[in-house]
């Protein structure tokens, strides 16, 4: 459905436990000709979409944006209708608070800008190239991105569009947003949160025989934030020279789990003028949401506590797997959690994989029994791999915090081929190789390990301690029993 085109990593760049963050950027505002409503809130994501209008439109185009820009200091921008990429270049380069992902398409580009400071970027890729008469060549660009500050955070996909205007692109419009809505769909399905924002090219309140989006207002997987705006007064309309609003922010439903705390139109023209906004800047308004993101509960008693690296029943390719103990008291979700090492290998888990307390979860490459070697798997991973001698499993918050991380070397750690690694207490350093020990527990498959299970050695001579607490209580005669 969609090519990934590239992908950079920027761990450490943009969180920290700092709201507002300590890396702050500050900006040079080399042109200050008007007042425009700063806009940013540490505690919110603020989207805006903004048709350029066959950008430039004049050597006023550049500066004029960029202090437009510069006052509003929103965290994502969508720009669309980017005729020349060396001018638009000049404009990013001036925009010293943000980065730039681009389309590369030369009929009408599209761009996200994001601020460096509060936002990572994960991976871009351009969507429906399959159908390109219905996004009449201008296919949408989407990026995946993390806004994060503080303890709060967003996992979030952003995809930036421009459909065809007009009465004769209204079938291709409507072609488009049936697309759309099933990519919606699929995407509120595995709990992604979803932002469609651009140039829709027409409007929200047609009826539904007239209405070219009709599929995406219908949908109830899908919102359009600026609804309000559509059906009220003209005057806050994006589209002021028709005058129409077909500038748009859709979510998907798994935003209500957040609220919007407010959507509007900018109407720049009141303090640039009217004719110097249309004869140098844009035709549209932008248009933009500010969402409220909560403090998320830190969990900080999660604890890598087995590792099969090198199995000897399967191949690597579908053997290896690590266990994660809930040493808390509290239920811990997993969900956007991050896998990952100190190397290229990283991992977003996309489901809601759930730890109670005192309870384990399995994470393997491969919840195939019959090719990981019967081991019950919890959680299937992608993208990242165990080195056999040498390597580091980290696990990341979300907002970019290490919850727990393990890095092993033959030199210090005890590695035997189809043995697990398995940590004897959950309270001792993890980082130490003389607190693990190889498992000498049989599996089925004749590898040794206790995937979801105590870390116990099968040792007549441990005085009653199973399962190498340190204390020698009931658990331990349970476990004697079993």
């Amino acid at each position: 459905m969609f090519k990934k085109f590239y992908i950079l990593f920027l761990f450490g760049v943009v969180f920290n436990q700092e709201c507002p963050p300590l890396d702050t950027l500050t900006v040079n505002v080399n042109q200050n000709s008007w007042e425009i409503p700063y806009i940013n809130s540490w505690d919110e994501l603020e989207v805006v979409t903004w048709n350029l209008k066959t950008f430039p439109q004049s050597s006023f185009t550049v500066e004029s944006i960029v202090e437009i820009i510069n006052d509003l200091l929103p965290d994502v921008v969508n720009f669309q209708e980017i005729n020349s990429y060396s001018d638009f270049q000049d404009l990013a380069s001036s925009l010293e608070a943000y980065d730039f992902v681009y389309s590369n398409d030369e009929y009408y580009g599209l761009a996200i800008a994001y601020r460096k400071d509060c936002i990572e970027f994960v991976d871009s890729s351009i969507l429906f190239e399959q159908y390109p008469w219905e996004f009449t060549y201008r296919y949408p660009l989407s990026a995946n991105f993390i806004w994060s500050c503080g303890d709060s955070y967003l996992v979030f996909e952003m995809v930036n569009l421009h459909l065809k205007c007009c009465d004769n692109g209204f079938e291709q419009r409507v072609a488009a947003s049936e697309i759309l809505s099933d990519y919606i769909n699929e995407k509120t399905e595995n709990n992604v949160n979803l932002i469609i924002a651009g140039d829709y090219n027409d409007s929200l309140t047609d009826s539904p025989s007239n209405n070219s989006l009709f599929s995406l207002i219908n949908n109830p997987n899908a919102f359009f934030l600026d609804f309000d705006i559509a059906q009220g007064s003209s005057y806050y309309w994006s589209y002021p020279s028709w005058p129409s609003h077909i500038d748009h922010i859709l979510v998907n439903t798994i935003f209500e789990n957040y609220s919007i705390s407010e959507i509007n139109s900018i109407r720049i023209d009141d303090y640039v003028g009217y004719n110097f906004f249309q004869n140098n800047i844009s035709d549209h308004r932008p248009v933009y949401a500010k969402i409220f993101i909560p403090p998320s509960t830190f969990p900080d008693n999660l604890v890598i506590n087995e590792i099969m690296n090198n199995p000897l029943a399967s191949s690597d390719s579908y053997g290896e797997w690590f266990e994660i103990f809930n040493n808390g008291l509290s239920e811990i979700d997993l969900y956007n959690f991050i896998i990952r090492d100190n190397g290229n290998d990283y991992h977003f888990i996309n489901d809601h994989i759930t730890i109670q307390p005192g309870e384990y979860s399995v994470f393997g490459i491969s919840n195939s029994l019959n090719d990981n070697g019967q081991i019950n798997v919890n959680y299937q991973y992608s993208d990242f791999y165990l080195n056999n001698f040498i390597d580091e499993i980290i696990l990341q918050h979300p907002n970019g915090s290490i919850i727990d991380e393990v890095m092993y070397s033959i030199n210090s750690f005890e590695i035997i081929e189809g043995k697990s690694m398995m940590l004897i207490n959950p309270e001792s350093n993890n980082n130490v190789g003389s607190n693990w020990n190889p498992s000498n527990i049989i599996m089925n498959n004749g590898d040794y390990g206790t995937p979801g299970n105590f870390n116990i050695l099968n040792d007549c001579n441990n005085n009653g301690d199973i399962n190498n607490d340190l204390e020698v209580n009931v658990v331990d005669v349970i476990l004697l029993v079993n």
